[in-house]
């Protein structure tokens, strides 16, 4: 079974940004079936809101963009999220990865941000920053 993480709008964002790194790779491996993207509505919006802002910063255009979204939750395991969650991070747009990796029961959630999502932890859930989740993938 493949591993399920939840990923950060930052890694996606990093890994669109550049070719090179390790977002770029943690993507690349995703679209090659080596780990398994969890996604809630709140996520997806979460990536469109970012990477429409971004748009002309990543080189695309509006209709690649929801292409680039509409693969994501076709080849994602999609999680309702209920209503009965209270927040444990101060900033409220991370929330929805957090909220996701517990209800979902993730195994990772991978960000460049783990300082701020480090409550994820009381969920059993392993932070890894890009470079670390890629040295657990198969090869």
């Amino acid at each position: 079974m493949s591993l399920r993480a939840v990923m950060d709008t930052n890694v996606l964002y990093a890994g669109l940004r550049s070719r090179r790194g390790a977002s770029a790779a943690v993507l690349e491996a995703l679209w090659l079936g080596k780990w398994r993207l969890l996604l809630s509505n709140t996520v997806v919006a979460e990536y469109e809101e970012v990477l429409k802002r971004e748009a002309a910063t990543l080189n695309l255009d509006l209709a690649e963009i929801d292409r680039l979204l509409n693969a994501l939750c076709t080849l994602a395991e999609r999680h309702q999220l209920g209503a009965d969650w209270t927040p444990v991070l101060t900033d409220p747009d991370d929330e929805a990865f957090v909220h996701l990796a517990a209800a979902a029961q993730a195994d990772y959630l991978v960000s460049h941000n783990v300082r701020h999502l480090e409550p994820v932890h009381r969920w059993g859930v392993k932070l890894l920053e890009p470079r670390a989740f890629l040295a657990i993938l198969p090869a």
